[in-house]
């Protein structure tokens, strides 16, 4: 959001008040006589599919993800080998080795957001109730984020340079393949940055600053130009 002072001075006294001739054109005249201008966005706060803002020839795409089931699972110490073994049987895929990666099929994700800590996101909400009758207590904590979680999709020839504009992160290919996460802060905002192909980003976001984050990145966007394409399933 701008932090700019709209109000101006109260003009003195005796100044022209003489109104400016008002002309015929349209209100969208002055956009056609001036090509670099950037258009207003339409909506702040939301993305509204349809809507495109900035450049005439969008650089980003920006979509809202649907999230059947998300959940947080901690593994307590010592117990991280089983936990991920688990994992990996409900997820149906070979969980990565490290930190900072995450493994996907064709039903579920698994990130492996910290030492101990994963990230799961499914196509199915039973899989909620289904990871957690499967992990013992003495094992791991689960945790249902499902509504306290969104999911948005950032894409485009100019996504990396985007989300450097808050983030230190190097998004080339080379560094940041697919298959790469991160935990950053955009906007004072915390985000799990997911790479799922080396055209663009999915970003999980706390619920209660979704549309804060939005109204960031529609913001910072401009520049670009952006366009916002029709939700979808994350899964």
């Amino acid at each position: 959001m701008s932090d700019v002072d709209n109000g101006a001075p109260n003009a003195p006294q005796d100044a022209d008040t003489t109104a400016a001739p008002q002309t015929d054109a349209p209100s969208g005249a002055a956009a056609d006589t001036d090509k670099g201008a950037h258009a207003a966005r339409p909506v702040v706060g939301r993305l509204v599919p349809g809507e495109t803002a900035g450049a005439a020839e969008p650089a980003i795409l920006l979509r809202e993800l649907q999230i059947a089931a998300v959940l947080e699972v901690g593994a307590w110490p010592n117990r991280l080998e089983p936990v991920a073994n688990r994992l990996s049987e409900l997820a149906g895929t070979i969980l990565p080795g490290r930190p900072g990666r995450f493994s996907e099929s064709d039903t579920a994700l698994v990130g492996w957001v910290a030492f101990g800590r994963f990230i799961y996101v499914a196509a199915s909400p039973e899989e909620t109730a289904r990871v957690d009758e499967a992990l013992d207590t003495d094992d791991a904590a689960v945790v249902d984020l499902g509504p306290a979680r969104r999911a948005l999709h950032v894409g485009g020839s100019q996504v990396a340079a985007l989300l450097n504009k808050a983030v230190a992160i190097d998004f080339d290919p080379r560094a940041f393949p697919p298959g790469s996460l991160a935990q950053a802060v955009i906007h004072q905002i915390p985000v799990i940055i997911l790479r799922r192909n080396e055209e663009g980003f999915d970003l999980l976001v706390p619920s209660s600053l979704a549309d804060a984050l939005i109204e960031w990145l529609t913001d910072a966007a401009l520049e670009f130009g952006y366009r916002v394409a029709e939700p979808t399933a994350m899964m």
